[in-house]
């Protein structure tokens, strides 16, 4: 039987992607979304900067989207995001959730105001969709 995580303070959220990656933060009490510097791929090791970001911050967890065609089956974009999934998971000291991100990048292009990062606003919504799924009870041993 696995116990039960509880959540508090700040959790971390990617929007995993080849070129970069979108970072956002959100506290587990006040429930706004901030977008962070994005985590660029060709430069930063994403385990390396997600492990700082998880200290600076003080994150009791991250959040990880899992792209997926719109058809909803699995892509490239799809295979690359569980390899680096796999990465963080083995390479983290918080907890690690994998939520689908479909949809977000649309929304995250409607929400971004000039100047800030649509990665990030995408990696603020699967925050917040997050909290709401644990809220709704739908994931398992994770309580707020």
């Amino acid at each position: 039987m696995s116990s039960k995580i509880s959540l508090g303070g700040d959790v971390l959220g990617l929007d995993l992607g080849m070129s970069r990656t979108g970072v956002a933060r959100i506290h587990t009490v006040a429930r706004i979304a901030e977008a962070l510097p994005d985590i660029n791929m060709a430069k930063d090791d994403l385990i390396e900067a997600v492990n700082v970001l998880v200290h600076e911050l003080q994150a009791s967890a991250v959040v990880a989207g899992l792209p997926r065609g719109l058809d909803g089956q699995e892509t490239d974009q799809t295979r690359w995001a569980k390899q680096q999934i796999t990465k963080l998971e083995e390479g983290l000291g918080v907890p690690l959730f994998v939520i689908d991100e479909a949809g977000t990048t649309k929304q995250a292009l409607a929400r971004a105001s000039a100047g800030e990062s649509v990665d990030g606003v995408a990696a603020g919504i699967l925050l917040e969709d997050f909290l709401r799924e644990v809220e709704r009870g739908r994931i398992a041993n994770v309580s707020i």
